[in-house]
Parts: structure tokens; sequence; C-alpha cells
């Protein structure tokens, strides 16, 4: 977790850059917020061999920037539990990501806007694997990782200051396959295509 703390510092500093590259439309530029909640697919390592699972994943997205150039942070965490019986064993994954990125929006429209995103996501995590038997748990921190990742949306706002989100989002993982995220996100005072 300390690592993403250091990571938040870089990650104000690329936000708060998008104001000096909006210097001659700052009246264009808007902060939003997104609470954020969806289904990530990620790839889970233990117990052999590494397979997909499926969890809920919840967080908060901020932009500040203009509809075609926004910068973006996101902080998100998921977590999952998998029952192996023919193991003995209970195995809980908890994952934390925070991403760093810019966001391009084209509006169709008052109410409707398509956007693309993309980035780079630090991720770091726990494993917790528990022998039921015994009720033995061995925990190990999973090691910060940082990969690229690139997803889209899909925009609908309902009022001058609020908008729905759906999108997905795409993370390179460890052994070079992919991660994926779908998740809605309810945004506040969302930019100027209206």
């Amino acid at each position: 977790m300390k690592t993403i703390k250091q990571f938040i510092i870089p990650g104000f500093l690329l936000l708060t850059s998008f104001t000096a590259l909006g210097q001659g439309t700052a009246s264009n530029n808007k902060f939003t917020l997104e609470p954020v909640y969806g289904v990530e697919t990620r790839l889970v390592r233990f117990p052999e061999p590494s397979k997909y699972v499926t969890s809920a994943a919840y967080g908060l997205r901020a932009l500040y920037g203009s509809t075609l150039l926004s910068g973006e942070a996101e902080y998100t965490t998921s977590h999952s539990r998998k029952d192996y019986p023919s193991q003995d064993q209970v195995v809980t994954d908890t994952v934390n990501r925070f991403s760093l990125g810019a966001r391009s929006t084209f509006p169709f429209g008052k109410s409707v806007a398509f956007y693309l995103r993309g980035g780079v996501s630090a991720t770091t995590g726990k494993t917790e694997v528990k022998t039921s038997s015994t009720g033995i748990s061995d925990s190990s921190n999973n090691p910060l990782r940082i990969d690229p990742f690139g997803g889209t949306g899909l925009q609908f706002a309902f009022t001058q200051n609020m908008a729905i989100n759906a999108n997905v989002t795409i993370i390179r993982n460890a052994e070079n396959k992919y991660d994926a995220q779908y998740s809605l996100g309810l945004s506040a005072k969302f930019g100027n295509f209206y």
C-alpha cells in the first residue's frame, strides 16, 4: 500500500499539469468525480495452474480537463474467495489498483458521448491461503506491478451536471495476458458536451 501512496503524488502532478495544457480555455476545464462499481476478470496464480476469476470491483475515478483531453486518476479494489475442497484450501485475494492516464471524449449530440482512455496501472494485493481442516492460514503480499491499460466507454448525461458511464478497460497482467474490468460509474459535473 505504501508504494501506491507514492504513486499518488505523480498522479496529482499529472492531473494538475492538465491545467497548464488548457490555459487558453480554462473555462472549458472541468473537474469530474465518479464512484465506480463493476466486475473484474483477472488472472490468479494460486493454486496452480493459473486461472481467471471474476469478482466485484469498486472505487473512485477523478478527471480534470476538457472534453477533448482530460487527465484521469482511478483507484479500485476487488476481493475474491475461492474454495478448493480437493486441496482442503480456501484462497482469498485482494487487489488494489491505482491508474493514471488520459481520456478523450467524443460527443454525439447533447446527452450521449463515446470516450477512449489509456495510461498505466499500478497493482498490488494480498493472497491468503487457509487450510480448512486445520484453520492455519498463510498470507503473502503480491509485488507491485505497473502495466499499461486501455479502454473505451459510453456516457449518457441525464442532467447538465450528472451522467452515467459504462466502460470496459483492459489491463496487461504478469503473464502478458489481459485482465478486464467492466464497470458502471456515475459522474458529477461532467464536461462540456451538452
